[in-house]
């Protein structure tokens, strides 16, 4: 928590304003009574909209009690659950079996180096709720999911300070047709609200989707692959040059295009890359 800073220390030579004198409020004062303000008021009109226009849940239909969810109840989102059990210690692949004895364990593609990037973790496997909450946010039009999945990427992110900490934040693109078609990015969006949490630097378009690609989803790994090759450009290369990057995703499939992405932010000078997403698909 802040500290208000002190208006005159122990041996300070500036005299007390008159302002100071009588209680006058500072410009630090007023924003940081804003803000006390705003944390007691937001919940109560958020309480009030609920009841004056209830939105109902995407998932279950009852009422949302809480606009700042999105279109999401609390007893749905309270269903989303974080990966249990042991994760591959590089790339975060879930592993089905219990019965591992290694202390570092590595899935078969860190074993075989097939990943570009240097970290991975994602909060929970592709699978309901999650996976339907992702789809209304990304293909319903519900961008308001944003926030209440970005406090997701947090905890991941809380619970590997070291291995995610980053100097600066890119969502892996779309390519302008598509954002235009679906109306937003959602990998941006889920990153403007996690960089709002967490302080870290979310630079505009460093990385940019050149041009489109087939829908990856019935493609195979290799298909993946050649579908994504040269579809991404870095637009400013000193931005990158001996930084951590966090890349921020909605689902880690196979990788590919995290794999893509992670390439050519290394060939720009990007010394290593971290990667976050909401949910990854565990092949049984």
């Amino acid at each position: 928590m802040h500290q208000l800073p002190r208006n005159a220390g122990a041996g300070s030579s500036r005299g007390i304003t008159s302002s100071e004198a009588f209680g006058a409020s500072t410009p630090h004062d007023s924003a940081v009574d804003l803000k006390f303000t705003s944390q007691i008021l937001n919940p109560l009109v958020n309480s009030l909209l609920s009841v004056f226009f209830p939105v109902t849940c995407s998932l279950c239909q009852s009422v949302v009690e809480d606009l700042s969810l999105g279109v999401i109840c609390q007893s749905c989102w309270r269903r989303v659950g974080p990966f249990r059990g042991i994760l591959c210690t590089r790339c975060g692949y879930g592993f089905p079996s219990t019965n591992i004895q290694s202390a570092r364990p590595l899935c078969g593609g860190c074993r075989r180096s097939l990943f570009l990037f240097d970290f991975a973790r994602a909060y929970s496997p592709f699978e309901d709720p999650l996976k339907e909450i992702i789809h209304q946010f990304k293909y319903s039009s519900h961008p308001s999911l944003a926030k209440p999945l970005a406090h997701l990427l947090l905890s991941v992110y809380q619970s590997n300070p070291q291995e995610l900490s980053a100097d600066l934040i890119i969502p892996v693109p779309l390519h302008r047709s598509r954002e235009r078609e679906r109306g937003f990015n959602q990998a941006f969006e889920l990153s403007r609200q996690f960089s709002r949490l967490t302080r870290i630097p979310l630079p505009t378009r460093l990385l940019v989707r050149t041009r489109p690609t087939k829908v990856q989803a019935g493609l195979s790994r290799r298909e993946r692959r050649i579908n994504l090759r040269g579809a991404f450009e870095v637009s400013r290369s000193r931005v990158l040059e001996d930084k951590t990057v966090l890349l921020i995703d909605d689902v880690f499939t196979t990788g590919a295009t995290l794999n893509e992405c992670a390439k050519i932010l290394k060939e720009h000078g990007a010394l290593r890359i971290n990667v976050l997403t909401l949910a990854r698909v565990i092949r049984g």
